[in-house]
């Protein structure tokens, strides 16, 4: 395949480093939200934890790609989300968002989905930054995504719904996909189920291939047979059945493809 390794195992072909040497990951983490165990991982305990709110950087030669944006200026300034959805024990030190992180101002950014704590930062940004969501997101906000609730959202980058239905895409993982730059190096992947249209990020670079699953699971217990508190999936998990797929998928991958680097969506231990 062009820009990539695949490697077969079971069900899956494994993705493996890429051609493009010149394509490299790293994980960047915008603050933290401190919370309690019990409402992370069904059965834990009360315990006081610490969980990220992590950034995808792709260097790639054709400009950098994030993967999501955290949180921002706004947060930090306690004016973004608006009550009932204001943020409680967040912590946005300075420097940390992906406006002061990103060497220029981002041109690219691929959401896995649009809840207030992976958009944020995008009110820290511009037109010239370039937001890709799928079109199924997109109609997510008007319906029935209040934890996107503001409108000024829409206004502050330039956003790019992308059409996910057959012979709109092609197939990565055995999900719907697409080639962000057309050399195999970056794909878009539809894995609905935490919210209506979430995606996922699968990158071939040079030393690995890297998935980003956004919040199908917030941690990796969550990959490794735990689960969210059911009270908490009701409230935050927008198609239950569709995620109890996607969550299986990512489980799947996670056995089958030991050298797939796969990211969930607030996961401590990226901060190390």
């Amino acid at each position: 395949m062009k820009g990539e390794i695949l490697l077969a195992a079971g069900n899956f072909l494994c993705p493996g480093p890429g051609i493009n040497k010149e394509v490299n990951v790293s994980v960047l983490h915008t603050g933290w939200v401190e919370t309690n165990a019990n409402r992370v991982t069904r059965g834990a305990d009360k315990a006081t934890i610490e969980l990220p709110l992590l950034v995808g950087h792709i260097q790639h030669p054709l400009g950098d790609v994030y993967i999501d944006a955290g949180l921002g200026n706004t947060t930090r300034e306690g004016t973004f989300p608006r009550f009932p959805l204001s943020p409680r024990n967040v912590t946005i030190p300075e420097g940390s968002t992906i406006a002061e992180q990103a060497p220029s101002t981002p041109r690219t950014v691929l959401t896995t989905h649009l809840h207030y704590d992976h958009t944020g930062g995008l009110l820290d940004l511009t037109h010239d930054t370039e937001v890709w969501t799928t079109e199924a997101e997109w109609q997510s906000v008007r319906t029935s995504n209040v934890a996107f609730p503001e409108g000024r959202m829409r206004e502050a980058v330039t956003w790019r719904p992308v059409n996910m239905e057959a012979g709109q895409r092609n197939e990565r993982l055995g999900r719907p996909a697409i080639d962000v730059h057309g050399d195999g190096s970056i794909w878009y992947l539809s894995t609905p189920g935490h919210t209506p249209g979430s995606a996922s990020v699968l990158v071939h670079a040079a030393d690995a291939a890297w998935l980003f699953i956004g919040d199908i699971a917030w941690v990796d217990e969550h990959l490794n047979g735990a689960r969210r508190p059911q009270w908490v999936s009701l409230l935050v998990d927008g198609r239950p059945r569709a995620h109890k797929r996607a969550l299986q998928w990512a489980r799947s991958l996670r056995q089958q493809c030991p050298s797939l680097e796969i990211v969930a969506g607030h996961e401590p231990r990226w901060t190390e």
